[in-house]
């Protein structure tokens, strides 16, 4: 491989930081354009650790922040989540924030740099964003309604499911396909509807 004895990444981090300045060390190494293939060196100060385990352990933090969380406050949530729903089906986060920071650029490159480092992966994704992932078309990707990480929506959509809808179901359905621009629900688009939304 010819990035294999190029010049080697350096990634340091102090473990003496606070744990907002550690998860800031590794989105600004992450956050610059680099060959993500050459040699990686990684160094702790203020840990004795050294060797093959230090490399170990920052691609499993990093990880570790993708799949539970940053303890960075980005747009006033606490904790910041790249990926949000039930546990077998994560998604995305539909962060503004998330997205005008490029974290999640950010966190492409940390998945693609632990692959290549014989790291672990993120776990629980949904298989439809596993899908787009490797590159698969997103117009035929299979999503289903546990896909859905807003509860209350997704209880909206499972009322599609139902027989017969009562009024009072109809006009919430409605009121929530046409917020997202797209027609109240008749008996003929039920099914269209559900899938669409």
């Amino acid at each position: 491989m010819e990035h294999a004895s190029g010049k080697p990444l350096k990634l340091k981090m102090d473990m003496r930081d606070t744990e907002e300045d550690r998860e800031r060390a590794l989105l600004s190494f992450y956050k610059q354009q680099r060959e993500w293939a050459c040699p990686l060196q990684c160094a702790l100060d203020g840990d004795a650790a050294v060797g093959q385990g230090v490399v170990r352990y920052f691609l499993t933090t990093i990880i570790s922040k993708l799949q539970f969380g940053f303890s960075l406050n980005l747009g006033g949530t606490g904790r910041t989540l790249l990926f949000e729903g039930q546990p077998d089906h994560l998604v995305p986060a539909t962060s503004e924030a998330l997205i005008e920071s490029n974290l999640f650029q950010v966190a492409g490159r940390m998945l693609a740099h632990s692959f290549l480092r014989d790291g672990p992966c993120v776990t629980g994704l949904s298989p439809a964003i596993i899908h787009v992932l490797f590159n698969g078309d997103p117009e035929i990707a299979t999503i289903v309604t546990e896909d859905c990480p807003d509860l209350h929506i997704r209880s909206i959509i499972e009322m599609l499911e139902t027989e017969e809808l009562t009024q009072e179901q109809e006009d919430t359905v409605s009121n929530l396909s046409m917020s997202w621009d797209l027609p109240a629900v008749t008996k003929t688009n039920r099914r269209w509807l559900q899938n669409k939304l």
